[in-house]
């Protein structure tokens, strides 16, 4: 504005930060220097829009863009933003009304294109409502995963609502997506995006345990902190930096349930010791200016340490007063000393330490001559003769481990895997010393070992549901029933889509006598539409007699009468309940 007192652009984003700043005076000053150089030019108000919701302040976004909208009656980007930030907000037959004069006006905004050919989809959709949750799932798959998210959903909700002591204005909108591209649009108007989800406030999308090109994760954490977002963007009315956000969401997925979130790595503790991990003074360059391809994710977690952090030496209230501090529009710095009663850059060195100290062995056994690790042309037993001579190098312990595993020697590949366990215990990555560990005592007929091996995994690793069946297996042959339910019950949260392990687990939660948990696996069968559905239906109606509810019990064995009138069992339980009810 020095150089040039004329510009809308500068003068629209100056507006915005004012506006966004609580500065209203100020707002109002350049917005009347704006209206005076032209009084209808909607750029200036579709600019201020823009900066709002690259800050996620969705709200105030839609608000400048319908007075875009209202200047000009013909601006189709005031009209695309209004639309855009609608469904932002959940208003979704508001903002296709605004994208279709967006339409009309540019046909070749691509982004507008996109999201109105997403939108004729939701025919595809159902649309399951709860007290406090509106959740869209596509409607060959609403029958399986209701079962599980509406009940995830509820247990997050009452989490969060105690824990933030804030409650979100209903209902909360989820889109669960089969198509990864479908969600890329939803959520940038192209295909492509990196993430699983993302939340908007009281507006959620993310994939589908089945999305195309998502690879294999784990959807039941994803749904745990999209969630948890809605709570921190609404106690602080979108104000907590996205650094606080997505350290506290993941932060909260690690106490949802082991394994869940993310979890240390060799690449991020190579990231810290080479000094490339920012300091919690630009903890936001992470995420938003990354040095490195790999930083926004390690970035994640990062953020959910300094939680971790936090909590450790100032309690988890500690946790909440910063977020009610940003609430009412103080900055990073102010929120520091009032709360925590230091300063960014003193908080960077006790942070720095922190990390050093919880990491320091697997650190030091990191900090090895790197040149050793590389030299793949030496033999296995060249190999372990590095390995013995460095035992604190957890690179050559894995090498010569894994070069001694695949040769045969055994008792060998054990020592030195077990070995690398010791130097760096918490990493459960698939190029970890856990899988190769399993798989060896498996062989040696060692189950229990090989399953202590495998729950390294799984309560490190989200995403492996091969660790988890296996584990499962394991559990249940030497007699663990419950662990065997465990297992298998965290692999649904990865794919819950095969019918055999819903069928087995129902079967180990009845052994248990867990009968509402063997009624959800009977009605995810029956939803998993398989072949002998009549058996199915069966299996459900027994589920629910045996857990006391001959309401549903008689429900279900009419349906699967109906599939096969004939049959003997159906017909007998049938009876056994009508004989119940008499006096």
């Amino acid at each position: 504005l020095a150089v040039n007192p004329s510009s809308l652009d500068a003068l629209a984003v100056a507006a915005a930060i004012k506006f966004l700043d609580g500065n209203k005076a100020g707002y109002e000053s350049l917005r009347q220097r704006a209206l005076a150089l032209n009084p209808h030019d909607a750029e200036f108000y579709a600019t201020m829009a823009e900066v709002a919701a690259r800050i996620r302040f969705y709200l105030i976004a839609a608000d400048f863009a319908k007075q875009g909208v209202e200047a000009d009656s013909t601006a189709s980007r005031a009209y695309s933003l209004l639309g855009m930030n609608q469904l932002r907000l959940g208003k979704i037959a508001e903002g296709r009304k605004s994208l279709e004069a967006a339409f009309t006006g540019d046909p070749y905004d691509i982004w507008v294109k996109n999201t109105l050919d997403l939108l004729d989809t939701f025919k595809n959709y159902d649309v399951i409502r709860t007290e406090r949750f509106e959740v869209m799932i596509e409607k060959e798959e609403s029958a399986l995963l209701s079962i599980y998210l509406t009940d995830l959903l509820e247990r997050a909700y009452q989490t969060f609502s105690t824990k933030y002591a804030y409650k979100p204005p209903p209902p909360i909108r989820i889109e669960v997506y089969r198509s990864h591209s479908d969600f890329s649009v939803r959520t940038v108007g192209l295909a492509g995006l990196g993430a699983l989800g993302v939340s908007f406030g009281t507006t959620l999308a993310f994939d589908s345990p089945a999305a195309k090109d998502a690879g294999p994760f784990n959807w039941g954490s994803t749904v745990w902190h999209e969630l948890a977002h809605t709570f921190t963007l609404g106690l602080t009315t979108h104000r907590v930096p996205r650094w606080l956000s997505e350290g506290l969401s993941v932060y909260e997925e690690h106490l949802a349930r082991p394994g869940w979130g993310a979890h240390v790595t060799v690449e991020f503790l190579d990231a810290l010791r080479a000094g490339k991990l920012v300091p919690v003074s630009r903890f936001n360059d992470g995420f938003m200016h990354p040095a490195f391809p790999e930083q926004v994710q390690l970035s994640y977690y990062q953020a959910s340490l300094f939680c971790e952090f936090v909590a450790r030496d100032w309690g988890d209230k500690a946790l909440l007063a910063m977020l009610q501090e940003y609430g009412i529009g103080k900055n990073t710095d102010e929120v520091f000393q009032k709360v925590l009663g230091a300063d960014a850059k003193a908080l960077d060195k006790r942070f720095d330490a922190y990390l050093r100290q919880r990491f320091a062995g697997a650190l030091a056994s990191l900090a090895g001559d790197t040149a050793e690790t590389s030299r793949q042309a030496l033999s296995p037993a060249a190999l372990v003769a590095l390995a013995n001579a460095s035992p604190r190098n957890y690179r050559l312990q894995m090498m010569a481990g894994a070069a001694s595993a695949e040769r045969g020697d055994t008792t060998v590949a054990i020592t030195l895997l077990e070995r690398a366990r010791s130097l760096f215990p918490e990493y459960g990555g698939a190029d970890g010393p856990y899988g190769h560990l399993a798989h060896l005592y498996i062989g040696q007929g060692e189950l229990r070992k090989a399953a202590d091996a495998l729950t390294e995994i799984t309560t490190r690793n989200e995403s492996d549901i091969g660790a988890n069946r296996e584990l499962a297996r394991l559990r249940e042959l030497v007699g663990d029933t419950a662990k065997a339910a465990e297992a298998l019950e965290r692999a649904m949260y990865i794919n819950p889509f095969d019918v055999a392990p819903h069928q087995h687990l129902a079967d180990l939660y009845r052994a248990l006598g867990d009968r509402p948990k063997a009624v959800r696996e009977r009605r995810a069968v029956v939803a998993l539409n398989p072949v002998d559905r009549a058996d199915a239906l069966y299996r459900l109606a027994l589920a629910w007699h045996e857990a006391g509810d001959d309401k549903q019990a008689r429900n279900s064995i009419l349906r699967a009468l109906e599939e096969a009138p004939n049959f003997t069992p159906a017909q007998e339980l049938l009876l056994t309940i009508v004989d119940a009810r008499k006096p």
